[in-house]
């Protein structure tokens, strides 16, 4: 069984669907994980208001896999985790500005798979993180215009994502404390 945190945002909706009767999902911040099911794998796709919950709902994950002696976590970060925003593609948008604070808690989350995975590797969990770009989400065609323009690559769909999942469910997947960059090159 695959946990999912945060089952109807964009991503976490995706991931659910593609991954059938494998996942069962909950909602942040209404839910903790839930405690009566066996589950060996955990994607956390919610966002958190607060950085304690996240760490939070990673310490009873932790605990579950720990117990079971193996298991894989994956976390979202973003390419602003790693790199700088370009503020010129809300320009003429109604999108605001990302802000400060997403930033650093997407670096954190980079952060926090290198560290887990150190921490965990006796417990054979491994421990890894996708940083996605642009995903499109009923955007208006300036920001679209904005975006391609930005990194000359296109706006990811959800569908775009999906593959590196299935790669890090895999059960020969030797990938551990890594960040995943999948953003069609924007961030180069």
């Amino acid at each position: 069984m695959i946990l999912i945190a945060g089952s109807k945002g964009l991503i976490g909706s995706a991931v659910t669907r593609h991954l059938g009767t494998l996942a069962t999902g909950y909602d942040v911040p209404d839910e903790i994980p839930p405690r009566d099911i066996d589950y060996g794998a955990f994607i956390d796709c919610a966002r958190y208001a607060r950085q304690e919950d996240q760490i939070a709902t990673w310490h009873i994950v932790i605990k579950q896999l720990e117990c079971r002696g193996a298991g894989r976590m994956i976390l979202f970060s973003s390419i602003y985790g790693h790199v700088a925003p370009d503020f010129s593609i809300y320009s003429g948008t109604d999108i605001p500005e990302t802000p400060l604070e997403y930033a650093m808690s997407k670096a954190g989350v980079e952060q926090a798979v290198r560290y887990l995975a150190q921490k965990l590797k006796p417990y054979c969990i491994q421990v890894n993180a996708i940083a996605p770009g642009g995903v499109f989400n009923n955007h208006s065609m300036r920001f679209h215009t904005n975006y391609i323009r930005s990194g000359h690559a296109p706006m990811l769909t959800t569908k775009n994502i999906l593959p590196v999942i299935d790669m890090l469910l895999h059960p020969d997947n030797a990938v551990n404390g890594q960040v995943i960059t999948v953003d069609a090159g924007w961030s180069l």
